[in-house]
Formats: structure tokens, sequence, C-alpha cells
């Protein structure tokens, strides 16, 4: 199995990635071939299974990419991605210390955690298990990634983020504008978001956000961050054909009907 060493890698600089969405290993293939440096295979907001999610990792792991997998919620999704092969996790709506946690918990193995050993792809199928340095060698690479999304998590942030064991926080921006009941990108939207990233620095943990336009980038490295998912597979699916349309549509004559369906 790779190793990634995802926990030293943020450290070092950013890592740019991606979001997929589909359950297409084909799609995840493909993308892992471009120079985006991580892919995050979303169960979140997709229809897609376990089953399918062990695919999708090995699809990304035949070009080294790291798959770091957002699960539904805190809970067994957690051990069992970990056992498919995930590089790392990301669990959404996190609004206690108590959750984060748990998140911690189930990641890691003793001493620093609770996580189960088994024979999963992770482990090489249970050939890894047999090694001492096993363990400590997986506790020490896999990303461990909380969401902060809610205008309780932003409340609760600096409590959340002293947690041992957490690698990175990211912000879920459409989730924490519609808790705010305000626009994203809006001054009440930014102030929020700096909250978790000024609390996330001064607790030595890395930070994020998933991230749809080309400023918000921009804006999220210049504050520092390390984890950077922009765009994703449905996205440019969408936008290309889109584009691909206004072109052929700009060839036509103006007097000549427009297809429509």
């Amino acid at each position: 199995m790779p190793s990634y060493s995802l926990r030293s890698r943020i450290h070092d600089a950013p890592l740019i990635g991606t979001t997929i969405v589909s359950s297409s290993p084909t799609v995840v293939e493909a993308l892992a071939s471009t120079p985006f440096e991580a892919l995050c295979i979303d169960l979140e907001h997709s229809a897609t299974t376990i089953a399918q999610l062990e695919q999708l990792v090995r699809a990304a792991d035949v070009h080294r990419t790291p798959a770091i997998v957002r699960v539904p919620e805190v809970g067994h999704y957690i051990s069992r991605v970990l056992d498919a092969g995930a590089a790392g996790i990301i669990v959404p709506r996190i609004e206690t210390a108590a959750q984060a946690a748990e998140v911690v918990e189930r990641a890691r193995y003793a001493p620093e955690g609770k996580r189960g050993s088994g024979p999963g792809r992770g482990a090489a199928y249970g050939a890894s298990l047999a090694s001492p340095d096993y363990s400590a060698a997986t506790n020490a690479s896999v990303l461990v990634t909380i969401q902060i999304e809610s205008t309780a998590g932003v409340e609760a942030a600096d409590e959340i983020l002293t947690t041992p064991g957490l690698d990175a926080v990211i912000i879920g921006p459409g989730d924490l504008a519609l808790s705010l009941g305000v626009p994203m990108g809006s001054e009440e939207h930014w102030a929020a978001v700096d909250r978790v990233l000024t609390s996330a620095a001064a607790h030595g943990v890395s930070s994020g956000a998933f991230c749809f336009t080309l400023p918000d980038v921009e804006r999220y490295l210049a504050s520092g961050s390390r984890l950077i998912l922009a765009g994703g597979d449905l996205n440019w699916t969408i936008g290309g054909a889109m584009t691909e349309w206004h072109d052929i549509q700009a060839l036509r004559s103006a007097d000549e009907p427009v297809g429509t369906r």
C-alpha cells in the first residue's frame, strides 16, 4: 500500500486537491493523473457506497495520488474508509470538542486512539499487521481533518482546535453561510471564516477550505491555509459542457433558431 505521510506533508507546503462526487473509478483514475495533489472522495453528498469507495481509492493509488475521504458524520465510517486504504479523512459538521475527540479516537490506533485493527486493504489485507511498527507508522501518516461549517462550530473553535491528534480544520463555506444566515462571501461570512483560521493558527492546526472560485483559493492561500480543495468532477463536467455548448451556439447565424431540449 502506498504511504503518503499527509500529516507531515501539509506542514511543508499547501496541498491542493479537488473533490470527487461521482462513483466512477475511471473518473478518479483520470483525475489522479492530473497535477492535483490529492482527491477528496465525498461520501457526505454522494451515493457512493463503502464497496464502491474501495475501488475509487484503488483507482487514485494507480497514480500515487492520495485519497482523502469526507465521511458522512462522526461514526463507524471513519475506520471503514481508513481500512479501505484512504490516506486521510474529513469529518463534517463538528461543533464540539467532544465530537473532535471522538474523531481522533476512531481514526488513531492506541495509544493515540481506539481504532480497531483489521485485515482490510489499508493493512495490505492483514499482512501489515504483523509489523510491530505498523500502528505507529499509520498514526504518523493518516491525516485527520474536521470541518467547521456552522455558527456553533465557529463559537466553539478555540475548544475544538485544542484536541490532541487533530491535524487540520477546513471550512465548509456554503453551509457556514446558511448557518449564519448571510450570503457566502459577505463581510459577516469572511469574519466567521477568519475567526476559525486565526484559532487554528493559534493552536498549531493546519487550515483550509472547499473553494469554488479562484479568488477564494487565493485568499485562503494568502491566509496560510495548507489544505485547499478546489473545484471537482461534477463542477468541471457541467462547466465544460456549458462552455462547449455556448461555443457551438456562437457559430450559428443570428437568425438561426437556437436548439433547446
